[in-house]
Order: C-alpha cells, then structure tokens, then sequence
C-alpha cells in the first residue's frame, strides 16, 4: 500500500462513486457532506496525510456503510491515525464512539434510548437484575475514586421494560489489554469503558431488519480496535483451562492446550496485563516450561518411525 503521494482532496474524491453506491441505498449520509468532513480532518491532523491511501479511502468507504457523519459536533465518528503492520505504516481507522454506537442503535427501530454509565468506588450502585432499572447515585462534583465497574440501560421500543448489562473493572481491563492499542483506552479510559458495554449489551437486543448497521459498526470497531467480545470469551475459556492444569500440576495438559492456540490468541493471552489479566508471571514461568517439553516430547514423536509388519 502506497502512502499518499496525491493531493488529499483527490485521494477522497476517488471513493466517490463506491460512497455514493453505498450511501444511496440507505439514504443516511451525503457525500457532499461527508467528504468535506472527511477533507477537514485531514487538513486538521497532518498525521492523516502519512497514513497510506487506500486505509483513508476504506475511512471513508466505512462512513456510507454504518451511515453515521464524520461532522465533528455530532461526535459519533472521526479519522484517527495510528500504525498498523499490515498496512505497512500509519494507517487511516474509522473510529466510532460510544456516542455513534447508541444512535445506531436507537436507528434499529428495536431500543428508544440507551444509556451507559461508569460506576466508580464512592458511588452507591445496586444492580436489581437484568430487566429492572439499577439505582446509581454519586456526587458528580467530588472525587469519585477509581472506576469499579460498568452498566448499560436499555429501554424497548414501545414497552415499558428494560435490558440492563453490567461489567466488571477486571473484565474491562481484560478487554483493554487485548485492544490493538492501550493509547485511546489511556487517554479516554470513561468513553471506552462505556463503548465495551454498549457491545456487549447489544447481543442481547432485539432484532430489526436494520440490526445489520449495528453489527457492521460493532465490526469496524473490532477490526480496528479488537477485544471482541466472543473473542474475549474464548480466550476466557482457554485461560481458565490452563489455569486449572497449573493448579493441578499438569504439565502435559498446560502444554497441549497452548500448543493448540494459534499465534495470535498465545500473543493476547500473553501480553494481557496482570491486573485483570489472565496469568501472572509465575504463571507464564509455569506455562514456558510446559510449552518446552510439550513442544520436545512431540519432536521426539515424530522422530519414531511406523513400525512395519
């Protein structure tokens, strides 16, 4: 992939008629709007002009697919650059807030509103279950202490019940470590806190014919971000297996089931930070060693001929 070596406005201009193809069958974006939002961002941010081409071009193929405006005072999506090793370099990300994820889902017909909230350790929260609204207090105007958790509150279309999710502090510093970067969780720990719940609430929505969008943005924002949650889950699985053989003392079973990870759920599992991670580093002592003798045993396996009768 190229970087930009053509004037922006041209680079923006080519996607014009796969936009417009797009944009024209759902009627919720303008490419006359959009590609000025998308040429002012550009200009804004220099570091958008590194990113190579065709990932702004994709930016902005993405804003017709999930049909929610790059207009900087709405807030529900921007062009954000960061580097990417597939790209080769920096690359262009539809980034979709919390704020982008609600409206789709008010746009599926199935919810009238949703509301996300972060719970911190000097607020009072109760959570009465899952189809009955939480009672949460604080004082929004003294320190409210570290985050302990997080709920999301949705209300169906034309009823009067509500779906409520929460998460836990631990499961959402698990998500953040398997992110493809820690950089926007730092600097707006709050927003992505609540972007995770809202995800993970909304598999448990209601289905309209245009749940579709929902999921279409819920993927941008995996491809671009990671820590899907059925990922999350397997990975959750997988850990909690290793560390029920790691409780045993089983060498043979830890080294069975990391060999059978692929390179990319080794790396998650590993790199995962303690706090709210997976393994501690006795842990990952524990597993290095299995994985060693593991990997020795089926060398020597496979170094044994067939025996012929």
């Amino acid at each position: 992939m190229s970087k930009q070596v053509v004037p922006i406005d041209q680079v923006i201009l080519q996607t014009m008629p796969q936009f417009q193809r797009i944009a024209e069958k759902r009627q919720l974006v303008r490419w006359e709007e959009e590609s000025q939002y998308a040429l002012q961002a550009c200009k804004a941010n220099p570091r958008l002009l590194d990113c190579n081409v065709s990932t702004i071009q994709d930016a902005v193929i993405n804003v017709a697919s999930v049909g929610l405006s790059l207009n900087p005072a709405a807030g529900y999506a921007y062009l954000v650059p960061e580097y990417s090793t597939a790209a080769g370099g920096s690359a262009c990300q539809l980034r979709i807030s919390f704020k982008g994820l609600i409206k789709l889902a008010t746009d599926t017909g199935a919810i009238s509103w949703v509301k996300a909230e972060v719970v911190k350790e000097e607020d009072f929260f109760e959570y009465r279950g899952p189809c009955v609204m939480p009672i949460h207090t604080m004082n929004p105007f003294a320190p409210r202490g570290n985050t302990v958790g997080a709920y999301c509150i949705a209300k169906l279309k034309d009823s009067d019940e509500f779906l409520v999710d929460v998460i836990a502090e631990a499961e959402l510093q698990k998500i953040k470590s398997c992110a493809k970067t820690t950089k926007v969780w730092d600097m707006w720990p709050d927003e992505m806190d609540k972007k995770a719940i809202i995800k993970r609430a909304s598999k448990q929505w209601p289905k309209t014919k245009d749940t579709e969008r929902l999921n279409e943005a819920i993927q941008i924002i995996n491809e671009a971000e990671g820590s899907d949650f059925d990922g999350m889950a397997k990975l959750d699985a997988i850990a909690n297996q290793i560390l029920t053989h790691i409780k045993n003392d089983d060498a043979d079973g830890i080294g069975e089931i990391w060999g059978e990870c692929t390179q990319e759920e080794q790396y998650q599992l590993w790199t995962a930070i303690t706090k709210g991670g997976w393994f501690t580093q006795a842990d990952k002592v524990t597993i290095r060693s299995a994985d060693a003798e593991y990997k020795r045993k089926n060398a020597e396996t496979e170094d044994v001929p067939e025996s012929v009768e």
